[in-house]
């Protein structure tokens, strides 16, 4: 992950690490600190991480020093993660061979507070509600879920479009 001035294309410093292997994969989601200046990531290792956006000291060829905190890994690929609005927990989701799964941990000490029921595939989104009780995930099924976020337990299910069937014309 790189960090760039938009204003004027600039490249300004990597926030992850340089070194190959060290991500073991490529990134496929990212969120910002809402009130930090902090990243949350996830990719191909499976393991949510947080790192701080910008550098304090020099950087030195091997070192992750911007990483602030790398959470538990996850069965196969993370391909969701969002803080809450206060920052103060992080959701990310998975897939692995077609199956997902969706964590909630405590941003601050990284502490587990819920792994979510009811998923049946890969989860590709995850959203905290804004009062932070819930949150929303959706993936390869085409279903969205909320559940609680203390508990994990799956309050309700839906389709978020409607679908109907698609009738063919006569000739």
């Amino acid at each position: 992950m790189k960090l760039t001035e938009v204003a004027t294309q600039r490249f300004v410093d990597n926030i992850t690490s340089i070194t190959p292997g060290a991500l073991k994969g490529g990134l496929m989601t990212v969120s910002r600190h809402p009130k930090k200046d902090e990243l949350l990531i996830g990719g191909a290792d499976g393991t949510p991480k947080i790192y701080r956006m910008h550098r304090e000291k020099k950087r030195v060829i091997g070192d992750d020093f911007n990483l602030i905190r790398a959470f538990e890994q996850m069965p196969g690929r993370v391909c969701a993660v969002r803080f809450s609005a206060d920052g103060s927990l992080v959701a990310a989701g998975s897939t692995s061979e077609e199956k997902g799964e969706v964590r909630i941990y405590q941003a601050a000490d990284g502490k587990l507070v819920a792994k979510l029921d009811g998923q049946r595939g890969a989860v590709y989104a995850v959203a905290f509600s804004p009062d932070g009780k819930r949150l929303a995930s959706a993936g390869f099924d085409g279903l969205v879920r909320l559940n609680d976020v203390h508990t994990g337990k799956l309050l309700k299910e839906f389709v978020p479009v409607p679908l109907h069937a698609k009738l063919a014309s006569a000739p």
